[in-house]
């Protein structure tokens, strides 16, 4: 059952009621749009008392997008060694895992990390994607060519995204379906926050399920060693072989980029028909955007209304003013995304889907040090798969209610059901 807390914008004085923003139902129904509002609009930051992944019995909820961005900017005073997104956080800064790992890196370790990978991420290698991308897409779309009713996040949202991830990576056609089953369980793992011991967060169980695919990883590396080929594990494989990376540096990239790489995109993909079907105001603005042309537009505003990962976070490295409160050593910071990405202060009408709106940049890849390395590819592939709807004249409409997963951490969406019309 969520609940709400009251909280009081100063002595004596009460202020709006606000859900609490560790409980996983407060997010099950819908993303709590209204209480981010209300945070917004406050004073200073927002205190949300918690035992659950912190160490000084809360965190600071940060939700306006200036103050996000200059969290994201200090990496010296707010850093990722205790944990990037919350509720792993808490962790030892002194870890194996703080050391090898890009989301618990900062400056100068997290840029010898990102440069391994980040060359074949780059704008212009991600447009050389683009053929079969569309392929892929095209693919998919024929298997469902004869179904009159299917979920939409199966035959869609979680199949494009696996089958670019493994052509990315490296990973063979048999081996896609673990894949993607892993990737999925991943972030289902984090859903139930019950019962934990005071301070402690999901990093346990997250690396736990970690471990499941470790050894195809290792198995993976191998026979790329054997036969290396133009895809991802070949290429950190041989940073490895160079002495960029440490083969513990290189088991915690891929494992991140097979975990990320698929979510991020399934729920775009899922979460953006979602919104086309539901609400026929969006549906207009779509279909006369592509027309117009703006079809990266169009994908750049479901970004922002969605925010696939709805925050990440930082630990404070020491006393310090911000936005207005005295943040302790050791204090979380959670930077809500998805509230900044709904920020009047910087988006006219936040809550209006508009492709034609002139505020383009948006927080639903991050920003600073940590913003998503495959932001580009993402965008690609949701880009295409609207494109290849459109030219096939592909029409639906819902069958039933969609499901939405219980995260705290990603705007999930696991169930979509459809049908042609």
């Amino acid at each position: 059952m969520s609940i709400t807390i009251e909280t009081a914008a100063s002595p004596g004085e009460r202020g709006p009621a606000i859900v609490d923003l560790t409980d996983p139902e407060s997010f099950a129904v819908d993303v709590p749009h209204a209480a981010f509002a209300a945070i917004r609009e406050r004073p200073g930051l927002y205190w949300q008392p918690t035992t659950l992944g912190v160490a000084n019995g809360g965190f600071w909820a940060v939700a306006r997008f200036a103050d996000i961005v200059a969290v994201e900017r200090d990496p010296t005073t707010f850093s990722s060694s205790q944990g990037g997104a919350y509720p792993m956080t808490n962790q030892n800064p002194r870890s194996a895992e703080a050391r090898t790992h890009l989301m618990m890196s900062d400056p100068p370790q997290h840029s010898r990390l990102r440069r391994a990978a980040a060359k074949g991420f780059s704008p212009r290698v991600v447009a050389n994607f683009e053929p079969w991308v569309r392929e892929i897409v095209r693919e998919v779309l024929d298997c469902v060519e004869g179904k009159q009713e299917f979920d939409y996040v199966i035959e869609f949202a979680r199949t494009i995204p696996g089958l670019v991830l493994a052509r990315v990576l490296g990973i063979p056609d048999e081996n896609r379906d673990a894949l993607v089953s892993w990737a999925i369980n991943v972030f289902d793992v984090m859903e139930p926050t019950e019962g934990l011991a005071e301070g402690q967060g999901m990093s346990e169980v997250v690396h736990a399920e970690n471990f499941k695919m470790a050894d195809f990883a290792l198995r993976l590396q191998a026979a790329k060693r054997a036969r290396p080929a133009d895809d991802m594990f070949t290429q950190l494989g041989a940073c490895v072989d160079n002495g960029e990376l440490s083969q513990e540096e290189f088991l915690n990239w891929v494992l991140l980029m097979m975990a990320a790489g698929f979510e991020t995109t399934h729920t775009a993909i899922g979460q953006s028909m979602r919104m086309y079907l539901e609400n026929p105001e969006i549906a207009i603005a779509t279909d006369r955007a592509i027309g117009d042309g703006l079809i990266d537009r169009v994908v750049d505003e479901y970004l922002r209304l969605i925010t696939p990962p709805m925050q990440m976070a930082r630990t404070a490295t020491r006393d310090v003013a911000f936005a207005g409160e005295h943040v302790r050593e050791g204090d979380v910071m959670v930077m809500y995304f998805i509230a900044g990405n709904r920020d009047p202060a910087v988006f006219s009408e936040p809550d209006r889907f508009n492709p034609w709106r002139t505020e383009t940049e948006t927080l639903a890849f991050g920003s600073g040090v940590h913003r998503c390395i495959g932001a580009h590819l993402a965008k690609l592939e949701v880009r295409i798969l609207w494109e290849e709807l459109r030219a096939r004249r592909v029409m639906l409409r819902l069958k039933g209610q969609p499901r939405r997963g219980r995260s705290i951490f990603i705007n999930q969406l696991k169930a979509l059901p459809v049908r042609r019309v």
